[in-house]
C-alpha cells in the first residue's frame, strides 16, 4: 500500500526556517502503554495488564508507523539521518515479550539504518526480571542491541514501594540490576522519587546507600508531581500533611545531589547524575532542544518544527496509522508550529536545565543572534536574585537557580 501524507500549507510557517526544522533527526522515541499494575501517582497513557491481542496490535502498529515515517519523509520535510538513540519508554517496555522489542530494533535497523555507537535505552520494572527465569530477557534485549536499562526503582524502602503501587521490592530491585551487570550491560540506569508521602531524610540516606552497593552509573532523581485523578491526588486532597513540604523536599534533593556526586557521579543535568562517560544520549536531544521522531500510542514528536502527539488509544492511533490520509505525518497529529522566536526561548529554557547552562556560541550558531539581545533584560533581573551566572561564554543557573528553576523558566517566558 502506497502512502503519501503531506502536511497541508496552511500549517507550515514558510516564513522562517527554524534550526530544528533543518536539522537531521537522529534520535527516535517508542512508547510502549504496557504495564503490571498503575502505580499511584502515574497520569501517563498506559494500560494494566493489557491481553495479547492489545499488545499485537501495538506490535503491528509500531511496525507500521515506522515504514511510513522512513516512506513519508521528504515529502513533509522531514531529513532522516542514522539513529544515534532508541528509546523505549512506557508504561513498562519490559512487559511486553522481548522478542517484540527485537523486532522493532532490527525494523528500524533496516529503515533508518543505525550509527556504531547508537545508544539503545530500554526502561524496565525491577519485577519484570526479578528471577532467574525472567532474566533470560536480558541476553534477547543486549543481542538486539539495546545497552542501557533504566530501572524505575524509586526508593529503597518496601513500605514507601508499597505506598506507590510499586510491584517490586527493594530485594527484587537489587536482583535486577545485578543480574542486568551479570548480562554484559555496561550502563545502568536507576531513577529515585521525593516527595512520597510519609518519606524521611532516613529513607533517602536508606536510598542513596542502597544505591552505592549497586553496579549503577546513571541516577535521576525526580521531584514527587501529583497529577489530578491519580489515587495521590485524592490522598494529598484529604491528608496533605503526609507528604514532606518544599523545605523537606529541597533538603531531599540536596542531599541526593551531595552523596551522589560524593559517589562520583556527575550533576550534569537538574535531575540527573552520570558517571563519566554515562550521560543519558537520548535525553540530551530534548533537553538541547533537537528534532526527534516518535512512535506508539500518545508518543510525542518534534519534526520539520512542528511538535506532534499520537492519540491516546490503541485503535484510534492503530487506525490512524492504517488510514492513507492519516499516518504520523497527519495534519490531526500537530500540536503546534516553533516560530523561531519560540526556538530560541525553547533553546533558553531547555538549555538551562544542564548545568553548563547555554554557550553563547551554541545559541549563535542556532539563531543567529546572542541570547543578550532576546533576553537580556531578563536575564539582568535573574542574575542580581542570584538565580542565573552570566559571563561572557554562557548563562546558567546558579545553585539557588536549581531550587527555583520554575521560577526562573516563568519569567523567561
Amino acid at each position: 500500500m502506497k502512502f503519501d501524507t503531506v502536511v497541508p500549507d496552511d500549517i507550515i510557517n514558510g516564513s522562517e526556517v527554524t534550526y530544528a526544522q533543518g536539522c537531521p533527526i537522529t534520535s527516535l522515541y517508542i512508547h510502549v502503554p504496557f504495564c503490571g499494575g498503575k502505580c499511584s501517582y502515574c497520569d501517563f497513557y498506559s494500560i494494566a495488564r493489557p491481553d495479547d491481542d492489545a499488545m499485537r496490535m501495538w506490535h503491528r502498529g509500531i511496525l507500521l508507523e515506522l515504514t511510513r515515517i522512513a516512506d513519508e519523509a521528504d515529502a513533509n520535510q522531514v531529513v532522516l539521518a542514522p539513529l544515534d538513540t532508541i528509546y523505549f519508554g512506557g508504561g513498562t517496555p519490559s512487559y511486553v515479550p522481548p522478542r517484540m522489542i527485537s523486532s522493532l530494533i532490527d525494523h528500524a535497523r533496516s529503515l533508518f539504518s543505525l550509527t556504531p555507537s547508537c545508544d539503545i535505552t530500554l526502561e524496565a520494572n525491577p519485577e519484570s526480571v526479578d528471577s532467574p527465569l525472567k532474566t533470560r530477557a536480558f541476553g534477547i534485549w543486549r543481542d538486539a542491541g539495546v545497552n542501557r536499562i533504566s530501572f524505575g526503582v524509586q526508593s529503597a524502602s518496601n513500605q514507601l514501594l508499597l505506598t506507590a503501587g510499586r510491584r517490586h521490592t527493594a530485594e527484587g530491585a537489587a536482583f535486577a540490576v545485578t543480574s542486568a551487570a551479570e548480562a554484559g550491560f555496561r550502563h545502568i540506569a536507576v531513577d529515585l522519587m521525593t516527595g512520597l508521602p510519609g518519606q524521611t531524610m532516613t529513607d533517602i540516606e536508606d536510598t542513596l546507600n542502597f544505591i552505592d552497593s549497586l553496579p549503577v552509573d546513571h541516577v535521576s532523581s525526580y521531584a514527587l508531581s501529583i497529577a489530578e485523578n491519580t489515587p495521590f491526588y485524592h490522598l494529598w486532597r484529604d491528608s496533605p500533611e503526609l507528604f514532606p513540604d518544599d523545605e523537606r523536599e529541597r533538603e531531599m534533593t540536596h542531599t541526593i545531589t551531595h552523596r551522589l556526586q560524593l559517589l562520583g557521579f556527575e550533576h550534569y543535568e537538574i535531575s540527573n547524575f552520570a558517571k563519566e562517560g554515562a550521560r543519558s544520549r537520548h535525553n540530551l536531544v530534548y533537553w538541547h532542544a533537537d528534532p526527534y521522531l516518535a512512535a506508539g500510542p500518545a508518543a510525542a514528536s518534534y519534526m520539520a518544527g512542528m511538535r506532534r502527539c499520537n492519540p491516546a488509544g490503541i485503535e484510534e492511533w492503530y487506525a490512524l496509522m492504517e488510514d492513507t490520509a492519516g499516518g504520523p505525518f497527519s495534519g490531526s497529529t500537530v500540536e503546534e508550529t516553533i516560530s523561531e522566536a519560540e526556538a530560541c526561548t525553547e533553546t533558553i529554557l531547555l538549555g538551562l536545565r544542564l548545568m553548563e547552562g547555554v554557550t553563547r556560541e551554541r545559541f549563535m550558531q542556532r539563531h543567529g543572534i546572542d541570547f543578550d539581545e532576546l533576553f537580556g533584560e531578563k536575564l539582568t533581573s535573574l542574575e542580581r536574585r542570584g538565580l542565573v551566572f552570566r559571563n561572557a561564554g554562557c548563562v546558567r543557573l546558579t545553585a539557588r537557580g536549581l531550587d527555583f528553576a520554575d521560577i526562573v523558566a516563568r519569567e523567561l517566558v
